[in-house]
């Protein structure tokens, strides 16, 4: 109960957030900040990157911010994540959460050609809608959503739902889905039980203490 509590003020707070900015500001919204983190990726980890792709991030993750020229750390995790995903081939994606829709939005920067699409609550795909259309005018970027269940993704979110909501993802899509990716951060009383069959393998560069990453 207490977990619930506060992950119903959190995301209460988050979706505020987001309906009082735009595309082009909600990075300095300091509730936006907070969710998303900030800090340096260590950068004996930074992937080399052509300079039409890196060009092509910094120009997605400038959206949203004054601050602009370069690739944050945020972007730079997002990145590395990208490059763990892309490397196991998957046909189709579906991300449970997704924040704004940048991590697609860098997996087509990256090459991603398959289906893609984000599953979350509805006030928060609306602003996903608006960002990634602004992507797609910025970039050119090809960004429709389509759903099938093969691979699934998530980036945190998983591991902070209420055991109730867990449940329902994993019953109607992770337990659909032959294969996945997840990063579990469980946090502010969340069950730190995987109710899922998967292998449990070291994040790496380890961001926070109790990180899991997932895969099956």
């Amino acid at each position: 109960m207490t977990h619930k509590q506060w992950l119903d003020n959190e995301y209460r707070q988050w979706i505020e957030a987001l309906q009082a900015s735009t595309p082009y500001n909600f990075k300095d919204h300091p509730m936006v900040k907070r969710m998303l983190g900030d800090f340096e990726w260590p950068t004996d980890f930074l992937p080399s990157l052509s300079v039409n792709i890196q060009t092509l991030i910094t120009t997605i993750d400038d959206i949203g911010r004054q601050e602009k020229g370069f690739i944050s750390g945020v972007a730079w995790r997002m990145i590395y994540y990208a490059r763990q995903v892309l490397s196991r081939n998957p046909e189709s994606i579906v991300e449970i959460g997704g924040g704004v829709g940048e991590f697609y939005a860098i997996m087509r920067a990256l090459g991603y050609q398959g289906d893609y699409c984000i599953l979350d609550i509805s006030e928060v795909q609306h602003f996903q809608q608006t960002y990634l259309q602004t992507v797609w005018e910025k970039t050119g970027l090809y960004l429709k959503q389509r759903c099938n269940l093969v691979f699934c993704v998530s980036f945190y979110a998983l591991g902070e739902f209420d055991d109730e909501l867990k449940k329902i993802y994993v019953e109607t899509i992770v337990s659909k889905c032959a294969h996945g990716f997840v990063i579990w951060n469980p946090h502010s009383g969340a069950s730190s039980e995987v109710p899922f069959k998967c292998k449990v393998t070291d994040e790496f560069p380890l961001m926070n203490e109790g990180n899991k990453q997932l895969e099956w």
